[in-house]
């Protein structure tokens, strides 16, 4: 059997709208593992509270009793009840998707959409901010700033957001029909949904200035390390003499990939030291090989976990400064083991540093830069233009005063 170790936020951000939920995790083989599960019971034999109540409720309760729904109850509750905001149960379902979803496979279309709030006229509307390069939608014909209208015939004012993403979800090789709002033009689309890897980095040169490359990390899932050694060197080639990677609202990723991408960025060194309940200490490091180049990190109350290690260690080794907004703070590594009948539970099993061992664990990160958006570009965030976009703005001004 395998366990997975994660660097992830358990909170839900406003990232987390591509027709999917992030639960990012990895895997490694661990002896023992057997022993530890079977510690784990789910059934009120050994504990005289619930012994209690199981009698009662077996001399009284009139209804017929769901065991296997008791049973994922009984484990939702254990799981609370340890006061872990990162710890999670998974129905053997779910730890199906948060699998597929590790390896970077998703089913739909291959949009990332958001909730656009309009306050002067109290309305809501769901907009597309980025369609994946070969997914289904950008065959189609999706475009970013799409608004989704109806789903199958269905509107979106009676779905609601959450509505009309799951009704946009379905199985591979079925077809979902959108109308689609464009330049106050209604378009129809029916698109067949597939199973494709997700574009988990996506990359440019600025509009403003060709010799600056700019990268946005969504997550630090399994395929993000290969598609960000693509961008970089993509931009490279194209001329950018200067990096922005933006990772707000990015929740974080497994462990595996994240000392990757830093190792790749980083010279010789610590990348990130752990230690679990025992005080026994892994150190990751990185070797000599670099990116040379003058960086900026974009990050935010929203950046966590993996993405805030990603901005610390470019920090520690003063390789790039920091613009946006204190960071989430959150310094422990999730481990997830799955249960005999396919479910799964994640809980904090090590604490971590970044290369200065100084913690960030319910602190955040200070921004070298501060910038804070307002109510209004927070509400346009996923739209908003280069020009537009303050903290982008205050990053390339800094990036043109090195040399």
């Amino acid at each position: 059997m395998n366990r997975k170790i994660s660097l992830s936020a358990s909170l839900v951000l406003v990232l987390i709208s591509v027709l999917l939920t992030y639960q990012i995790v990895t895997v490694a083989n661990e002896a023992g593992y057997n022993k530890i599960i079977s510690k784990f019971t789910l059934h009120p034999t050994d504990n005289p509270k619930l012994d209690e109540i199981k009698s009662i409720v077996d001399e009284n309760f009139v209804h017929e009793i769901d065991e296997e729904y008791l049973s994922s109850s009984l484990a939702y509750g254990y799981i609370f009840g340890l006061k872990d905001p990162h710890a999670s149960y998974y129905t053997s379902e779910q730890y199906r998707e948060v699998m597929s979803e590790l390896q970077g496979n998703l089913t739909g279309i291959g949009v990332r959409v958001f909730l656009h709030y309009h306050p002067e006229s109290d309305t809501e509307e769901i907009v597309i901010f980025e369609v994946m390069e070969g997914s289904p939608a950008e065959k189609a014909g999706l475009q970013k700033g799409d608004i989704i209208y109806s789903v199958d015939e269905v509107l979106f004012s009676e779905l609601g957001y959450t509505g009309t993403v799951n009704k946009v979800l379905g199985e591979p090789g079925t077809t979902v029909t959108l109308e689609i709002l464009r330049n106050k033009r209604v378009l129809e689309f029916s698109i067949e949904r597939k199973v494709f890897e997700s574009q988990l980095v996506t990359y440019k040169l600025l509009d403003a200035d060709k010799s600056i490359g700019y990268i946005r990390i969504y997550s630090f899932a399994t395929p993000t390390l290969s598609q960000f050694k693509k961008a970089v060197e993509s931009l490279q080639a194209a001329g950018a003499q200067k990096l922005i990677f933006d990772v707000r609202n990015n929740p974080g990723g497994e462990l595996s990939t994240i000392t990757g991408v830093l190792d790749y960025l980083l010279p010789e060194g610590t990348i990130i030291t752990m230690s679990d309940k025992n005080g026994e200490k892994i150190v990751y490091n990185s070797d000599d090989k670099e990116i040379l180049m003058p960086m900026a990190v974009l990050a935010n109350s929203s950046t966590a976990s993996a993405a805030e290690l990603f901005t610390a260690a470019l920090l520690d080794y003063d390789k790039a400064f920091f613009v946006g907004t204190k960071t989430y703070g959150k310094g422990t590594v999730q481990t997830t083991f799955p249960l005999s009948d396919g479910s799964a539970i994640k809980i904090s099993t090590q604490h971590y540093l970044p290369p200065s061992e100084i913690s960030f664990d319910s602190k955040g990160i200070e921004p070298t830069y501060e910038v804070v958006l307002t109510e209004k570009e927070v509400a346009d965030f996923y739209i908003l233009s280069e020009s537009d976009d303050r903290q982008l703005q205050k990053a390339v001004e800094c990036l043109n005063k090195v040399n």
